[in-house]
């Protein structure tokens, strides 16, 4: 299955920085591992599965063959504030070029939702130089192809929007918005990437549960935690599993 991506290896997108170079897997433990031990400037690792990927607070991620697009993009030099922010953007900005009016949502901290489902999932991390930005994303999977705890929540292109799609036009699409928002991240930008995740979040004033704390949405601040209104005071929420308490 990993034949698919050839064409995109062979010529990848027109990029100044992300995804000037792309290997691809047949299989890996983990993409961002790799990443973070021999990744170059902009180098973008694929894989058809993972055997050890990983998600947020440390939860194992369901990496398919044949199924998902999973793959990582390496940076080299300082932490970049805002990855996950413009990550979120690009993939969904991505989506919605191929598949206009999808039913796309991009959930606290750094999810991507399509109707109501996860679809992406998103993971920042940096050791000694280098920064991994992982992503994956259900790309064909049916209901029946989810773990039985997930087909409650998660969702993929094919299950929310429909059709047949193919993963390197999909993973073009996605460096492509990607190498613009690193380029402005990079170029001191972060304000203007920060506000366009948050307003797209859409958490002002909703109520909210997560990590114990129930309360009212004030603002998302400048380093992308919850500022929450509670009954005992304002707390900042910096990451957690948020639940909405006023419907969806």
């Amino acid at each position: 299955m990993a034949a698919e991506y050839d064409a995109l290896v062979a010529a990848p997108p027109a990029a100044q920085l992300v995804g000037h170079r792309i290997f691809v897997f047949d299989e890996i433990d983990s993409t961002n591992t790799y990443a973070l031990e021999h990744g170059d400037d902009g180098t973008v690792f694929v894989a058809d599965r993972q055997t050890a990927g990983r998600g947020r607070l440390g939860r194992a991620w369901h990496s398919a063959p044949g199924l998902g697009l999973w793959f990582t993009v390496a940076l080299t030099g300082e932490a970049i504030e805002g990855l996950s922010f413009a990550a979120a953007l690009s993939v969904r900005d991505a989506i919605a070029s191929l598949a206009p009016g999808a039913p796309l949502k991009i959930k606290w901290p750094n999810d991507v939702l399509c109707a109501g489902r996860k679809i992406c999932g998103i993971l920042v991390e940096h050791r000694a130089g280098r920064t991994a930005l992982g992503i994956g994303l259900n790309v064909r999977h049916q209901r029946e192809d989810f773990p039985e705890e997930l087909r409650a929540k998660a969702g993929s292109l094919a299950t929310e929007i429909g059709g047949r799609w193919d993963r390197a036009e999909v993973l073009r699409a996605i460096l492509t918005e990607l190498d613009r928002r690193i380029i402005l991240l990079r170029g001191g930008r972060l304000a203007e990437i920060h506000r366009a995740w948050a307003d797209a979040c859409a958490l002002a004033g909703r109520a909210i549960r997560c990590n114990g704390v129930e309360g009212r949405v004030r603002e998302i601040d400048a380093r992308g935690a919850l500022v929450v209104d509670a009954a005992d005071g304002t707390h900042a929420i910096f990451s957690g599993d948020l639940e909405y308490l006023d419907g969806q």
